[in-house]
């Protein structure tokens, strides 16, 4: 069933006052939700479509939004309107509150609106034989009636972005959580990326599995055995030279193996949350901290010792 805002796991209530943009509707999408997970939210996408802003740059930063990033919302059906500035201060900026695997859900202040309006995509998979499908669910509340047409730009550009994606050759990342604690590895080349730092992964090759992938990466890189469990967070599109989509799976240590040394890096080390956030990622890696965070909360997570 479609997700309601601003709670996903409960009913709206009635009597409410407040519409959906578009009726409350599901779109099928013919790529793998985690790549849709990942057109959702690539920012020059919502901020040109729904945003209407295409030549104001966004509060965000990165290629893909992250819960907390802001930006801007042209007023009208042409966005012609002011954006908020010195033209009358009507304008109306947009705040990401989750942008995962689950999807994506905005909120939406402006001094027009009564309140916030809020506005979401969530998404479920359809397993349709060997193909990957999934759903993107609509619901919004107290949004104004000229962003419908946004919406549905907006969602015609995400499936183009997604279609796209999905015939990308793909890099592995592994997120290795052991007692609530996240395995991180220290590059030592290129220069411009000398002492960032980054899950242990690499290429998938041809005709390899993701989850064997991820098997001898760990043990290229990290001498020791893993074992693949699932997904992690969206996919996360590489810089356009590369025309490649890093794809994190969560794994642990197999029974008996070694502890993982730096066999290719800098260094290895164990954070906890309290660490997550501060250490110096790569681009890719950051965009996925929401994410790890989950899982690692969602295993014990522990705080960093001083």
């Amino acid at each position: 069933m479609p997700a309601e805002l601003p709670d996903p796991e409960e009913p709206a209530r009635a009597g409410t006052g407040r519409m959906p943009v578009v009726p409350e509707s599901a779109l099928t999408f013919d790529a793998p939700v985690h790549v849709v997970a990942a057109a959702l939210r690539h920012t020059r996408t919502v901020t040109g479509f729904l945003g209407a802003t295409a030549e104001r740059a966004s509060e965000a930063v990165g290629e893909l939004l992250l819960a907390g990033d802001r930006f801007p919302l042209a007023v009208g059906a042409d966005g012609a309107a002011d954006v908020g500035g010195a033209g009358g201060g009507s304008g109306v900026m947009g705040t990401v509150l989750r942008a995962d695997e689950a999807g994506l859900r905005l909120r939406l202040d402006s001094p027009m609106f009564r309140g916030s309006a809020l506005l979401g995509f969530v998404l479920t998979e359809r397993a349709t034989g060997n193909r990957s499908r999934c759903e993107v669910h609509v619901a919004g509340e107290s949004v104004p009636q000229w962003l419908s047409g946004r919406v549905s730009a907006y969602l015609a550009a995400v499936r183009e972005l997604a279609s796209g994606w999905a015939s990308e050759p793909v890099v592995v990342g592994t997120a290795l959580v052991e007692g609530g604690m996240l395995l991180a590895q220290q590059r030592r080349y290129p220069a411009h990326h000398a002492g960032s730092w980054e899950l242990p992964g690499g290429r998938v090759e041809p005709g390899e599995g993701e989850p064997d992938a991820v098997v001898r990466e760990c043990r290229e890189e990290l001498a020791t055995e893993v074992v693949p469990l699932e997904r992690v967070g969206t996919d996360i599109p590489l810089s356009a030279e590369s025309g490649m989509l890093l794809r994190v799976w969560r794994a642990r240590l197999a029974v008996g193996a070694h502890p993982p040394v730096p066999v290719e890096h800098r260094a290895l080390r164990w954070i906890g949350l309290s660490r997550l956030a501060g250490l110096e990622w790569l681009e890719a890696d950051r965009l996925l901290l929401d994410s790890l965070r989950t899982i690692m909360v969602a295993e014990g997570g522990k705080h960093d010792s001083k």
